[in-house]
């Protein structure tokens, strides 16, 4: 089979729909939104350019994918169904270029919920049928759009902890740390979702992310850093009577910089006691310590969240030195921190920050990681992302259409649309609205018309995360 067949990156239904909208119909106008009811009040628009350069960019049909889509929906559905004339029109005339116009907002631009972010319509009266069938594709921009708004409100919810405990957030872009390559649906959703919380952080484990920027967003930067660390294959290799003579002989061959330790492998209560004792454990910890930029980063890997947060601060602090900060919370020597990387959601951390804070600990003595909970746990409801047709033109003349159903949080928006944005705030109007349009043309008859590079989508991003 083809890789990418245009024709056939649809639901199934769609395949249908050619010939069951009312005749005359020339224009097809439809826009997607993040619905009245998302868990976050904006979402940051992102990943549209990577849909557009790898499925939609350049010529896309040709007479062999529409042969091959034709045979399948044969099979698949009936004969008689698959709209080949269409498709040949899209070849002979357009030389196998979508002729479709694709308006959105900047990437990397948070955007108030129940504003339209995107709009789609076709620029061939022909080729009407397409806007739709290509629903299913250009959704999937609600997975990157939703992982870089979760990042980013974790950051703010960090950034907000900092502020109250006094800490120092010279830190912060390695405060919350992707773990999420293993948990992803797939390599290219991990790539997608890790480059999207690359909008908001630095630290991951997920290297396939590293290629986004360059490949879709001309930016050979690399935007994620990641430590030396064990896992548990490591720190139990010598079984649990020879745990402690593991730890010596990784803590021993670690190379200089910061070094991440799983503790959990037995019990991370002893485990902690030989690191903060009169042990081997503690000397060969100190020794390392004692180059100057070395750190040593604790990771209980299992338990309650929050208890056992509490548990492994107050185990440390009997013997590493820790100091108040200007607001009067403890916060340890720059060379020892706390990771915690299991089972974390937007709550999880804000039940481990406001503990930290009531016992009176600064919130820059923790780092998080994140896996399913960042790259797994989101859906295309956790932001209501939806993509709907609004206007139709038939015979000439545009007609509005809406779907209103009982469930008024699903009623949908109706007629030609701007967005615009007045004091601050984003808002849905008319499109002879005479204010200035931030859906801008991103695509058009098979042309990318916007090439964003990845920096200035992160600015436009940590800009709506950072401590204001």
């Amino acid at each position: 089979m083809i890789e990418n067949n245009i024709c056939l990156l649809t639901d199934s239904y769609k395949v249908t729909h050619h010939y069951l909208y009312p005749k005359g119909t020339q224009k097809i106008y439809s826009y997607m939104e993040s619905r009245t009811g998302a868990e976050f009040n904006k979402t940051i628009f992102y990943g549209l350019q990577y849909i557009i350069k790898k499925y939609l960019q350049g010529k896309v049909v040709t007479e062999e994918k529409i042969d091959e889509a034709e045979r399948i929906v044969n099979s698949h559905i009936g004969k008689g169904i698959f709209n080949r004339s269409g498709w040949e029109y899209v070849l002979d005339e357009h030389y196998g270029k979508l002729p479709i116009e694709i308006k959105a907002v900047s990437e990397g631009t948070p955007i108030n919920v129940s504003n339209a972010m995107m709009t789609v319509e076709n620029t061939d009266t022909q080729s009407y049928w397409l806007v739709n069938y290509l629903e299913p594709l250009l959704l999937q921009v609600w997975y990157p759009s939703t992982v870089a708004t979760l990042s980013a409100e974790i950051r703010k919810l960090i950034d907000f902890y900092l502020g109250v405990t006094g800490s120092s957030d010279k830190n912060i872009d390695f405060m919350l740390h992707d773990f999420g390559y293993r948990g992803a649906s797939s390599t290219e959703s991990a790539m997608l979702g890790g480059s999207a919380h690359l909008l908001s952080f630095s630290g991951t484990d997920t290297i396939p992310a590293l290629t986004i920027p360059e490949n879709y967003y001309n930016d050979p930067y690399i935007y994620g850093f990641s430590v030396q660390a064990t896992e548990h294959s490591v720190m139990t290799s010598l079984g649990s009577d020879g745990e402690f003579d593991q730890v010596l002989n990784v803590i021993n061959q670690a190379k200089d910089g910061i070094l991440s330790i799983v503790i959990d492998s037995y019990d991370y209560k002893e485990f902690l006691r030989q690191a903060t004792g009169n042990t081997p454990i503690n000397s060969a910890i100190t020794k390392f310590l004692d180059k100057e930029g070395n750190k040593v980063v604790f990771r209980p890997d299992s338990g309650d969240p929050v208890a056992t947060t509490r548990d492994c601060l107050d185990l440390l602090s009997k013997g590493f030195n820790t100091h108040l900060t200007t607001k009067g919370y403890k916060v340890f020597d720059d060379n020892i921190g706390l990771l915690w990387g299991d089972g974390l959601n937007y709550q999880k951390i804000r039940d481990i920050l406001f503990a930290m804070k009531s016992d009176y600990w600064a919130a820059e003595n923790i780092i998080f990681g994140m896996g399913g909970g960042l790259h797994t746990s989101v859906n295309r409801d956790t932001q209501r992302n939806a993509f709907k047709c609004s206007a139709q033109l038939r015979n000439g003349e545009w007609y509005d259409i809406s779907k209103n159903p009982l469930d008024s949080s699903k009623k949908s928006k109706t007629g030609r649309f701007k967005l615009i944005c007045h004091d601050g705030v984003f808002l849905t109007v008319p499109i002879n609205d005479k204010r200035t349009n931030y859906l801008k043309t991103v695509f058009k008859n098979g042309e990318l018309l916007i090439d964003h590079d990845f920096a200035d989508v992160k600015c436009r991003a940590l800009t709506y995360a950072q401590r204001l």
